[in-house]
């Protein structure tokens, strides 16, 4: 047995059950939110709100999961085909997309303030 670790926060372990898709959208959402998927879990009980900052990776993420649902868009011939778990999908990467923050740099900041300066 391990001897205690007073410097340790979490010393309790908890795990629950989930089905293959809700397991997939934990992965995607805390992959979008750059956070692990406990940090977004535990962000989600504390009823906090995660801001996607884009970087490559966050682009690149969302792009290969677009792919694969188009992939999967594209075998459809009809429409009423489209079952839930797919439109599940289709709307948590809308809402990604959608959500994702534009985030000014400081040199847009600083560009923004020299071009309103009037010269004297």
């Amino acid at each position: 047995m391990p001897c205690p670790n007073s410097h340790r926060k979490r010393t309790i372990s908890k795990a629950f059950r989930c089905s293959p898709e809700e397991r997939h959208r934990i992965e995607l959402l805390a992959k979008a939110a750059g956070v692990t998927q406990q940090e977004y879990i535990m962000a989600k009980i504390e009823d906090k709100e995660f801001t996607i900052v884009p970087d490559i990776r966050t682009f690149k993420m969302l792009r290969d999961e677009m792919r694969a649902v188009v992939g999967e868009l594209s075998r459809l011939r009809n429409t009423g085909d489209l079952g839930d778990e797919l439109e599940a999908r289709v709307e948590l990467l809308c809402d990604l997309f959608l959500g994702i923050a534009d985030v000014e740099s400081p040199l847009d900041e600083e560009d923004a303030l020299i071009e309103q300066m009037g010269r004297g």
